[in-house]
């Protein structure tokens, strides 16, 4: 009886120890699945690192640009300004010389005017035309 019962416990030990091994195996086979999936997750992290890298200089190149074209801009609107300024100097100097140039022609065609009228009278007599002719020189001359 002491042999079955040593022969039982025998059996109950090796059942054990081959269900621990069972257990140990598919205990490595899910350790091994799990590096795995840990090899493919740090690969997929150091791509990511990689394209955070990328985009990092992209950034830096980008914020670089922009600071230059920044500068740029100011630069082009300080010379619009310039320019602008520059164009209507001009166009006050031009403005000028047309009113100084108008004052001038009105005073010249003031003059010329009377003279006409007065050459008229003096050849003709009085006539109606010299008559309409100082009427209309005198508008002329008004407006």
């Amino acid at each position: 009886m002491v042999e079955t019962k040593g022969d039982e416990l025998g059996l109950q030990i090796l059942r054990a120890v081959q269900d621990l091994g069972v257990r140990m195996d598919r205990l490595e086979a899910q350790v091994n699945h799990l590096g795995v999936r840990m090899d493919r997750l740090e690969a997929q992290v150091n791509h990511l690192n990689t394209r955070v890298d990328a985009l990092t200089t992209r950034v830096d190149g980008l914020s670089a640009r922009m600071d230059k074209q920044e500068k740029w801009m100011e630069r082009l609107g300080a010379e619009f300004v310039v320019f602008r300024e520059e164009v209507r100097g001009d166009i006050r100097q031009w403005r000028t010389e047309q009113q100084e140039e108008h004052r001038r022609l009105k005073k010249r065609l003031d003059v010329t005017s009377s003279t006409v009228v007065l050459v008229a009278s003096v050849l003709r007599g009085p006539t109606e035309f010299s008559v309409e002719l100082e009427a209309h020189l005198s508008e002329l001359h008004a407006s």
